[in-house]
């Protein structure tokens, strides 16, 4: 009877440190998500031709550890991206519960603001 309760208890203690992994790993990707979110007068007040510098600079950090692979799925055009760009992206800030979430996407090329985009990720 005692190797049983052993048993259980390990048991228990393995799944309840799973579950809170877990729960710790969406919150912090909640929070991530809302830190790299900007207003839609944030997104406008970039202009394509400005310098990447003052663009980060007038930004929060953009959401990060993204791939194409993550963020485009199977579309090789990649939504539009242009050719030989680098892009960041952020969270539509206020979120929406409805659906699958925009994003904005700002991408440079020669170390300028070359296109801007409000995206949708595929499901």
């Amino acid at each position: 009877m005692r190797k049983v309760a052993i048993v259980v208890s390990i048991v228990l203690v393995v799944l309840c440190g799973g579950v809170g992994w877990f729960a710790y790993q969406a919150y912090d990707l909640g929070k991530q998500l809302v830190d790299a979110s900007i207003t839609q007068q944030q997104f406008d007040a970039q202009q394509v031709g400005t310098p990447e510098t003052e663009v980060r600079a007038a930004l929060p950090a953009p959401l990060e550890n993204l791939t194409d692979q993550d963020l485009y799925g199977d579309d090789p055009a990649r939504q539009g991206m242009p050719a030989g760009a680098s892009c960041i992206y952020y969270g539509v800030k206020p979120l929406t519960d409805a659906g699958r979430q925009p994003m904005w996407r700002l991408c440079f090329v020669g170390g300028a603001l070359a296109e801007k985009s409000r995206i949708t990720l595929p499901e």
